[in-house]
């Protein structure tokens, strides 16, 4: 379902905004003291960049974490191959 940003999501919830310009989304994590965003960053959540919200589901794993540049020089354990 989707909201309105009239409604904010409650403290402690994962969820999903829409770019108002219809780019893509995002997603958050809503906190006592403000908001994560997908990149593990602290951030304000800037209501009027977002045309609407809707929360993800609770069982979705939310990792942040630094990505390699170059995934494809990653090697596999030689016992795990």
């Amino acid at each position: 379902m989707w909201h309105k940003l009239d409604t904010l999501p409650d403290v402690g919830r994962k969820f999903i905004a829409l770019f108002n310009d219809g780019s893509g989304a995002v997603m958050f994590w809503r906190h006592d003291g403000g908001y994560i965003d997908s990149d593990g960053d602290d951030c304000l959540f800037e209501v009027d960049q977002y045309d609407r919200w809707a929360y993800l589901p609770d069982e979705l794993e939310f990792h942040c974490e630094v990505r390699s540049e170059d995934p494809m020089s990653l090697s596999v354990p030689s016992e795990e191959r």
